[in-house]
């Protein structure tokens, strides 16, 4: 039986520079999206805040919130950032056919949890709107953080079919 065959996609598909060209691009969107503004939160006419994925974190861990802030690092900040990474690594890195495909397999079942977020802060927004003197708006920083999750969806399935589309080439012996 022959070893596995160790390339990486980019080898496969050396003229296909959009890709990694596309992953950094997003990683920057992602990291801007992360840092900007997501909701404005106006509590009568005197207190205003606005929070982003990052201070809304440092908040939770600071006021002892620690689940909560354990889950919005978790899924808001590590998970996307490490989903790129991940695609950029398996573009770039020599993997057998099946280790790359079990990677996908995995990214997969973890990207159903990438728009939790911007779920989350739809639902402040709307509760905030329903009455009271607490008014809620989201800002730039969830739009921003919406496509760059919808982005990266569209990009792991692209690349997923061209690491299908290798596999099941047919390699000589």
């Amino acid at each position: 039986m022959a070893a596995a065959i160790r390339k990486s996609l980019w080898e496969f598909y050396p003229r296909r520079l959009d890709i990694p060209i596309y992953l950094v691009l997003l990683l920057g969107l992602l990291i801007t999206a992360q840092c900007l503004p997501v909701l404005s939160i106006k509590k009568f006419v005197f207190w205003k805040s606005q929070y982003s994925l990052w201070s809304g974190t440092i908040g939770l861990f600071r006021d002892q919130h620690y689940s909560l802030g354990m889950i919005l690092l978790t899924f808001s900040i590590f998970f996307p950032f490490a989903k790129l990474c991940t695609l950029l690594v398996l573009w770039c890195g020599k993997f057998t056919d099946k280790q790359r495909l079990a990677a996908f397999k995995w990214l997969e079942i973890l990207g159903r949890w990438s728009m939790l977020d911007v779920f989350v802060v739809a639902m402040i927004v709307v509760i905030a709107k329903s009455g009271g003197a607490l008014k809620a708006s989201p800002k730039i920083g969830i739009y921003l953080f919406a496509v760059a999750v919808l982005f990266s969806l569209i990009i792991t399935v692209h690349i997923r079919a061209l690491a299908r589309r290798v596999s099941r080439r047919k390699v000589p012996e």
